[in-house]
């Protein structure tokens, strides 16, 4: 099975045995006190191995090196020196380590294992299935932020050129710190760029119907197991037009997740202009309520039409009421245009009152750091004023200069201004005291009389 191996593993394990050869030479262990196998308590070879799960190919286990938790992926036993699941094995590995997304876990190397055999060495992650996460108490909220960032890992492996095709709540990791995702298991894993083991594969339930029966990978396959995972996160009414093209057949499907993430960014769109359109059902209301008083005042003057006597009454009220109608017509349009202009204006003052509290936030975050830095910077006693004011303006500057670069300018000047009245505050309180002491001094010192 040498001729699988690609070159550049080769290149690179024939660098560490020359590095290793070399370290060999030029040092000795046995003289330096340092152990081959171990440094600093630290053992260079998996320990504490732990068997998580199991299944008819793969072995998962977590076991400790250099003093962290590894996650560790091998084959069964029974089928470890089967071609086409080594082949499939490394078939994960190339795909996983190009990946680097902080919502994908990461490989790092393909490493005999003592006990497992050949096994992909990947990050441990401390956390549950999203599976288990959902059976807990959960908000609304956070569920739309799970699935959008599984919504984007997903968009970042088919930009790779990659197609899941196991997409399935038991392959989400939901972090216990945090609660963000870690998509996982790419066993099933598929790129135009691979050449082997192109069969259909997948999770039935989670599977698209065309997937069940066509090798060739479609990143639609994936938005199809997104939907249905959708489904079961309830992530409101908003989404089930979503999630309902999400699980259409594949040619009415969303085309890619580019499309999905639009189409989400539009629903969030939606719920903000809900009570503008509640505003203006009132108004259509209204306005069909006049128009049905016209039309019963209709047929009122055809009643009395007949009614000679009156006739000239009734063509001078009917006129009167025409010009009524008019006057509220235009009024109503005012009104429109009014409430139009005024939710406009409401929209903008919103915007700048956000603006204007995430700069406060902004700049108290600042001020309050800068605080601490300025008091650090001139605590120490024993020094003169002068000494500990420069102290304090170096220390101003230095924060300014490394610890602002999300400031606006105006921002950063307010900031300073605040850390050098501060500091001003500072000398004042530094410089009573001083003279205080003096005059205790001078008071002490001086010669009493009788």
């Amino acid at each position: 099975m040498f001729h699988f191996i690609p070159f550049r593993y080769l290149f690179v394990l024939l660098q560490k045995i020359c590095y290793f050869c070399t370290m060999q030479r030029d040092y000795d262990s046995s003289a330096s006190g340092y152990l081959s196998d171990s440094f600093e308590g630290l053992s260079q070879v998996f320990t504490d191995v732990e068997i998580l799960n199991t299944s008819e190919v793969n072995v998962v286990a977590k076991a400790k090196r250099y003093g962290r938790w590894w996650l560790l992926k091998g084959l069964q036993q029974e089928i470890a020196n089967e071609a086409g699941f080594k082949q499939r094995l490394r078939k994960e590995l190339e795909i996983l380590i190009q990946l680097q997304h902080p919502n994908i876990v990461s490989a790092f190397a393909l490493e005999m294992v003592d006990g497992l055999g050949m096994c992909i060495v990947m990050e441990y992650v401390e956390g549950s299935t999203l599976k288990e996460w959902l059976r807990g108490k959960t908000q609304r909220l956070t569920r739309q932020r799970i699935a959008r960032e599984l919504t984007d890992a997903v968009g970042y492996i088919h930009s790779k050129g990659i197609v899941h095709r196991d997409l399935k709540p038991e392959n989400v990791i939901i972090t216990h710190n945090g609660e963000n995702v870690k998509l996982i298991d790419f066993g099933l894993a598929d790129t135009d760029s691979h050449t082997v083991l192109k069969q259909p594969a997948g999770t039935p339930r989670y599977m698209s119907p065309e997937q069940m029966h066509t090798s060739v990978a479609d990143v639609r396959n994936d938005i199809y197991s997104l939907g249905i995972i959708f489904q079961q996160m309830k992530l409101g009414p908003g989404y089930r037009s979503i999630i309902k093209r999400c699980i259409l057949p594949i040619d009415r499907r969303y085309p890619n997740v580019q499309a999905l993430q639009k189409a989400v960014v539009r629903q969030r769109a939606c719920v903000r202009w809900g009570m503008i359109l509640a505003a203006s059902l009132i108004l259509l209301m209204a306005i069909a309520s006049l128009v049905a008083l016209g039309l019963r005042q209709k047929e009122q003057n055809a009643f009395i039409e007949g009614q000679q006597g009156i006739i000239q009454a009734q063509q001078t009220e009917i006129k009167q009421q025409r010009h009524k109608m008019d006057s509220l017509q235009r009024q109503v349009g005012e009104s429109v245009d009014e409430m139009a202009d005024y939710q406009k204006r409401q929209q903008r003052k919103e915007e700048d009152e956000r603006l204007h509290e995430q700069s406060q936030e902004r700049m108290s975050k600042a001020f309050m750091a800068g605080i601490d830095s300025l008091r650090k910077a001139v605590k120490e006693k024993g020094t003169s004023i002068d000494e500990r004011r420069n102290r304090g303006q170096y220390a101003i500057e230095h924060f300014m200069e490394t610890q602002t670069h999300d400031l606006t300018n105006k921002e950063k000047k307010e900031v300073r201004t605040g850390l050098i009245r501060n500091l001003d505050a500072y000398m004042r309180v530094w410089k009573n005291t001083e003279e205080q002491l003096n005059r205790m001094r001078n008071e002490h010192n001086s010669p009493t009389t009788d």
